[in-house]
Formats: structure tokens, C-alpha cells, sequence
């Protein structure tokens, strides 16, 4: 049943792509979105000041989340840091399947980050820990070539997280949609995650924090998604969020 949701919900979009250049998705809700006005300083780990502005050209190391934004919200364990570069899985298979970001997207591959408090990974991945209950997150970013085209790949790839927004009641369930624009082109959007026991109505409930979550991101023509599996809550979730796409 969730297969046939999912490619209902994609077929759907794709079609009203075709027709408007863009794909249609939930609307946003405004107590979700940043506070922080566009175009207005954020501020770096070091505690320095800038303006954010949407990125282009390759992705670099430098692009993706640090261990020490993580420090910043309660996680006092050593994070050992994997990159990688190719192709793989991206973002929760429950909601997306066992598709890679190339054989959805395109592209000649992507940055693959894990933040990971073991030595020991996955044979076939080292961004991903051998036990999930040594993954603290994991992020994939690319460059589209324009922004318009990591407008459309964001757009796509939210999208196929939104089914994951109801489940029956039990099981694990992501929240309502976040909004945080840091600036003209800059934009995350990302859903908290809640464990079965809380789901008792077949969506996230009402005034529950979550437990970490997805994210996806944008600058420029830069886009990436970012899985938290550290039992973050709102607030945190917010800053690394925020802090991950003003990096990209």
C-alpha cells in the first residue's frame, strides 16, 4: 500500500510539473517558518556573522554539516566523521525504497556524509554505522548545474517523504512540515520523526517533540537531504537544520 501511495502521489506531481515547470507540495505553515528574515546575518559556529548567499559549482567538504554543530545541541559523544563520493541510498527507504539519489535524480554523484560514534561501518558504506544506534546523521548534497534544476530536485525528494506523514496508528510517523528560509534561494525544509508508541491516531501527535528527523535543503543551485538520528527535538532540529543548509 505504501509503493502504490508513493506512485500515485510522484505521478500526480509529475504531471502538474509538466504543465507548470514545478511540483506541487503541502503549503506551509507559518508557525512553522525561520523567523529570521531574508537576507539577514546568521551566525557561524565561531561566532562570527554573516550573510548567507545561495551557492553553485561543486560540492565540497566544506559544504556539508560539521561534528561540532552537533556538540552545539547536547550530543557529548566522539563523532567520527566519513565522507564519501558516488552514488547510494539517500534518505529513509520505508518512505523512498531501495532507490540511489542517481537512479532518482541523475547526476555523476553526490557527497555522502556520515557522523557516526563508532569506528565500525558498513562494509559497502562507511557514512553509515553498523549499528543505527551509533548514527548521529548522515547528509547527501550535489550540485544541479542551476537553481532552478535544485528547486525542482528538492521539491521531487520532500516529496517522496510526505507519504510518511500518516501510518497506521503504531508505528513510527514523521511530523508536519518546517519551513526555514534563511535567505533569497537558501531554503530546508524537514519533519520530525515520532516513535510508534506516540503515533495513536495514524499521524504525529499534537504538542509531542520529536526524536530527530529528514531534512531536505537548497542554496543555490546546490540541494542535499539530511537524516538526524539523534533524539533531537524541535529546537535543536531547527538549528541544525538552519545551520546545515547555510553551509551548503
Amino acid at each position: 500500500m505504501r509503493t502504490r501511495t508513493i506512485a500515485v502521489i510522484l505521478t500526480a506531481a509529475v504531471g502538474l510539473g509538466l504543465l507548470t515547470g514545478r511540483f506541487v507540495l503541502p503549503g506551509r505553515s507559518a508557525s512553522a517558518a525561520s523567523s529570521l528574515a531574508p537576507g539577514a546575518a546568521v551566525s557561524s559556529p565561531g561566532g562570527r556573522a554573516h550573510v548567507a548567499k545561495p551557492v553553485g559549482g561543486p560540492v565540497t567538504d566544506r559544504s556539508l554539516v560539521t561534528a561540532a554543530e552537533f556538540g552545539t545541541v547536547g550530543v557529548s559523544r566522539h563523532i567520527h566523521v566519513r565522507d564519501r563520493f558516488g552514488d547510494g541510498r539517500y534518505a529513509n527507504v520505508a518512505c523512498t525504497g531501495e532507490k540511489t539519489l542517481g537512479e532518482t535524480l541523475g547526476g555523476p554523484g553526490a557527497h555522502f556524509r556520515g557522523l557516526v560514534t563508532t569506528e565500525k561501518t558498513d562494509d559497502s558504506d562507511p557514512t553509515l554505522a553498523s549499528d543505527i544506534e551509533d548514527q548521529v546523521a548522515r547528509e547527501v548534497a550535489a550540485d544541479a548545474g542551476s537553481p532552478t534544476l535544485a528547486e525542482n530536485f528538492a521539491e521531487r525528494l520532500l516529496l517522496e517523504e510526505v507519504p510518511c506523514q500518516t501510518a497506521p496508528a503504531g508505528h513510527w510517523v514523521y511530523g508536519p512540515t518546517h519551513t526555514i528560509d534563511v535567505a533569497p534561494g537558501i531554503t530546508a525544509r524537514w519533519m520530525g520523526s515520532y516513535d510508534g508508541d506516540l503515533n495513536t491516531t495514524g499521524s504525529a501527535p499534537r504538542g509531542k517533540e520529536p526524536c530527530g528527523g529528514i531534512a531536505v535543503l537548497r542554496s543555490g543551485s546546490h540541494y542535499g537531504v539530511l537524516e538526524v538520528d539523534a533524539c533531537l527535538k524541535t529546537a535543536a532540529m531547527t538549528r541544525i537544520v538552519r545551520a546545515a543548509v547555510t553551509r551548503l
